[in-house]
């Protein structure tokens, strides 16, 4: 599926603004439309009102919490001037009041990818930073997470498909298409034991790849002490990929590493933008 709808998590914090160039580098190159999406919901400090808070009292720190939505919209449309001149009508910008998980969950699915950097929040900005491995998992589209500090100046043009056989690796595969579409190279890597890529299904994913124009190999990492992390950041620096592509592995013997601590372990460790699918 082209990619022709593209939602950016936008917090106006240093991850999004990551995210937001690489989405804007994206949208160039697919000549797609952009939409920056805000989901705020109810600061510390608001939420401690009262009912016993003088009438009036709270107006100036609704007031500031009003300027602090408007300035990162306004920073929205800075960072995407550009964008928008060369791109005219492309380039949106929607503000919802909500839990920002539920927000972007929900919202997510009417379009084809969605963008998002992963910031260490603190207490006043938790009402706006979504969590980027909850929305993978539960949004039902592709999520691609930047990682902290990642300001990519042009889009990868070597990948990583994590490939283990089963249903969210073929979803992976099928969700990231367009996007391996346009890689000089795909490595698609199994980790551990060749049985967890079931037969010749890893030749068989390469052959797919061809089939689209793809040029492929395929390898296959040892799973060491580190696990399954540390095995695919070793495969991303070998190959010097700037895209790891992977699924979250339900019915897999990876399912408990995946789904628990590799998730976070690969968000935390990797410094490339890591596309995942469920």
């Amino acid at each position: 599926m082209a990619i022709k709808n593209i939602l950016v998590c936008w917090t106006g914090l240093p991850g999004a603004e990551d995210a937001l160039r690489l989405a804007a580098l994206m949208a160039r190159r697919h000549d797609a439309h952009l939409t920056g999406m805000l989901v705020h919901g109810t600061s510390r400090a608001a939420a401690a009102l009262g009912p016993w808070i003088p009438s009036g009292a709270a107006d100036p720190l609704l007031a500031a919490e009003r300027e602090r939505r408007a300035a990162i919209a306004a920073a929205f449309h800075e960072l995407t001037r550009e964008l928008e001149r060369d791109r005219p009508g492309k380039t949106h910008y929607v503000e919802i009041a909500g839990e920002p998980d539920a927000g972007l969950i929900e919202a997510a699915r009417v379009y084809d990818i969605v963008v998002v950097g992963r910031d260490e929040a603190d207490g006043d900005s938790l009402h706006l930073a979504p969590h980027p491995d909850l929305l993978a998992l539960r949004c039902g589209r592709p999520v691609l997470i930047v990682p902290p500090g990642c300001r990519i100046e042009r889009l990868a043009d070597r990948a990583i498909l994590a490939w283990d056989g089963g249903k969210a690796a073929a979803r992976a595969l099928s969700d990231a298409m367009a996007i391996l579409e346009t890689q000089a190279h795909v490595s698609v890597v199994t980790v551990g034991d060749p049985d967890a890529a079931r037969g010749s299904e890893g030749r068989d994913v390469v052959a797919h790849l061809a089939r689209h124009g793809i040029q492929a190999d395929l390898r296959r990492a040892e799973r060491g002490p580190g696990g399954v992390a540390a095995a695919l950041r070793a495969a991303l620096a070998e190959q010097r990929s700037g895209l790891l592509v992977m699924g979250a592995y339900e019915h897999s013997r990876l399912a408990e590493e995946i789904l628990g601590g590799v998730t976070r372990r690969i968000l935390a460790e990797l410094d490339v933008p890591v596309l995942m699918a469920h």
